[in-house]
């Protein structure tokens, strides 16, 4: 299990600032959600988590190390984003959807 740290995050496209000084500790094997109305950001957050979008400012650590520091690959060993959506993408069945957060271990 993996620990994810935010310190001083901010998150923008473009000129518009979504979110700002965000300080987010999530442990290690503890459930832990993040709520909000529509648009408020979570996704977003979640998306610079994973190393899918680039903060404006501010650091995001996992297990303590800084995750630009961090390859690709070993970034999906220790986690993996799946967007909700009412189906699976091309008809996956949810077996062969999740297999593919098995391709970084290969």
């Amino acid at each position: 299990m993996n620990s994810i740290t935010t310190t001083n995050l901010a998150i923008a496209y473009e000129d518009k600032l979504i979110v700002d000084g965000l300080n987010m500790d999530i442990p290690k094997g503890k459930i832990t959600t993040i709520i909000g109305p529509n648009g408020c950001g979570k996704s977003t957050v979640l998306k610079t988590v994973g190393r899918i979008l680039k903060p404006k400012e501010g650091l995001v650590y996992l297990n303590g190390d800084d995750i630009r520091n961090l390859s690709t690959k070993e970034v999906a060993q220790k986690m993996a984003i799946l967007p909700q959506s009412p189906q699976a993408q091309g008809g996956l069945t949810v077996g062969e959807l999740v297999s593919y957060g098995r391709f970084p271990h290969k």
